[in-house]
């Protein structure tokens, strides 16, 4: 049973095990827009590296993530986005901060990857919007995530 301790492959997907059990969305937390979907749905992806600028070298502890809330009605997306907004944002008591998240890689049982989150910001998004393509609404948000390395 390894556990690998750097976080940046599998944040994603750490993240995306700590909102399952803490969000209406539920089981239905994924890292990748699924082909046929049930709602409400989040997705937790990333979106490149954190803002201070373009160097990697300089922050390869801060990773940028994507979350997108979507269900069928503009309030129920909100509550969703909203909901995942108290969990992470480390303006808020109870968020997730200072924590080591442990997460095993699905395509190799046995093998863990350790995340060690010192805080969690969001950066940007949080409007509504109509997706015209699978026609409900999608509230997406980015977040700053500093970890420990």
């Amino acid at each position: 049973m390894p556990t690998y301790t750097w976080p940046h492959a599998h944040l994603s997907h750490a993240l995306a095990d700590y909102l399952k059990l803490a969000t209406s969305a539920q089981g239905r937390v994924t890292t990748e827009i699924p082909r046929t979907r049930t709602y409400p749905l989040l997705v937790a992806q990333e979106a490149g590296l954190g803002r201070l600028g373009t160097d990697a070298a300089i922050q390869a502890d801060e990773v940028r993530l994507q979350v997108d809330a979507w269900a069928q009605t503009k309030l129920a997306a909100v509550a969703l986005a909203a909901q995942v907004f108290r969990l992470l944002d480390a303006r808020f008591s109870g968020a997730l901060k200072n924590t080591t998240l442990l997460t095993e890689d699905e395509a190799a049982a046995g093998e863990f990857y350790q995340t060690k989150v010192e805080r969690i910001a969001r950066s940007g998004g949080g409007d509504p919007f109509f997706d015209e393509y699978a026609h409900v609404w999608r509230v997406p948000a980015f977040y700053n995530v500093k970890v420990n390395l």
